[in-house]
């Protein structure tokens, strides 16, 4: 006969298997996440190949990463490629056959997906199977055991995206500008981005400009956009590309108000300190030559190299007007005899 206190007694026995059972749990939910197993030993990471802005004449790649448990021998592989009607899209680094060699637990593929210029704007959906075995069992010798797994792929073809982030920015060391020759040579201030392009076309930052502040950041001291064409980066790339800025302001410490652009829209803003060195302190350091000099000093060495040109022009225009009035003053005289 079950009584009060043999029930309360079970209901506290059974609690003390409680956190064992938690941790169990725990541990069982965290081995399984990241990796798609598709048998015990063997799965693979991620276990998809996604992108919604590919489009026509382009190329996308994503790693896939096979891993295993128990790498005690060479492991055969086997890649089928199913998307209907554009299985020709994709291709494997390693190809469709290779091996996992022993002692390898992790070994990564890159699928490359292809699109073709006359691609259809359509969603394409299909997957990758991936098959292993024993490399070194041969036909009657023993029991080869097939892992497998399978890579889902769904991709988009859609038009043109351009579209960009800003993973990171940096400034180098600068000098200040130097006078030579009555004229002004300024500092050039060397913007490094690394801009992850997002889109599906190459793309980049338009413009970069900065507004120098004072120490404090108060009194607007001078206004400058980059004078180089900015690099372009690849669909799907992640690239560091460079904004040469000029700056005429003396040595010191200032701060910058930073806007990168995406043609007419800003894509990203924000603040960072800027230290102009002496001139020579900066070891390799290269300024600006004549493209970085203002318009008024640009019109000064206009007027240097193109006077010369313009004295010969008009003493070539004044012999060739002689010469012509000479041969007119002939043909007149024939013809008066």
């Amino acid at each position: 006969m079950k009584t009060k206190d043999s029930y309360l007694w079970r209901l506290r026995r059974t609690r003390r298997f409680l956190p064992l059972l938690f941790v169990v749990c725990t541990f069982l939910l965290s081995f399984s996440v990241g990796v798609h197993p598709a048998a015990a030993g063997f799965g693979i990471t991620p276990p998809y190949v996604r992108s919604d802005r590919l489009t026509r004449g382009t190329e996308y790649t994503q790693q896939i990463n096979l891993v295993r448990s128990d790498p005690e021998e060479d492991l055969k592989v086997d890649v089928t490629i199913n998307i209907p009607g554009v299985d020709g899209w994709f291709s494997i680094d390693k190809g469709n056959e290779f091996i996992i060699p022993k002692g390898v637990t992790q070994m990564p593929i890159v699928v490359t997906v292809h699109v073709p210029t006359g691609a259809d704007y359509n969603d394409y959906k299909g997957t990758i199977r991936i098959r292993t075995s024993a490399a070194n069992v041969q036909s009657g010798s023993g029991v080869s055991i097939a892992l497998g797994a399978q890579i889902d792929v769904d991709i988009k073809v859609v038009d043109k995206i351009f579209d960009f982030n800003v993973r990171q920015i940096r400034v180098a060391d600068l000098e200040e500008g130097i006078l030579k020759w009555g004229l002004f040579f300024p500092g050039k201030i060397r913007f490094f981005m690394i801009i992850e392009n997002t889109g599906n076309t190459t793309f980049g930052p338009s413009k970069v400009h900065f507004d120098i502040y004072d120490s404090n950041g108060e009194n607007l001291l001078e206004s400058v956009d980059n004078t180089n064409h900015i690099e372009q980066i690849a669909p799907f790339a992640t690239k560091e590309v460079l904004a040469e800025l000029p700056t005429r302001l003396p040595a010191g410490s200032y701060t910058v108000k930073y806007t990168i652009y995406k043609n007419s829209d800003v894509a990203q803003q924000g603040q960072i300190s800027l230290s102009i060195a002496a001139l020579g302190s900066v070891p390799g350091y290269e300024g600006y030559g004549f493209d970085g000099l203002s318009l008024t000093d640009k019109l000064k060495v206009a007027g240097v190299l193109g006077a010369p040109i313009v004295i010969l022009l008009i003493f070539v225009t004044a012999l060739v007007v002689r010469r012509r009035r000479r041969s007119k003053k002939k043909m007149n005289g024939y013809s008066s005899r």
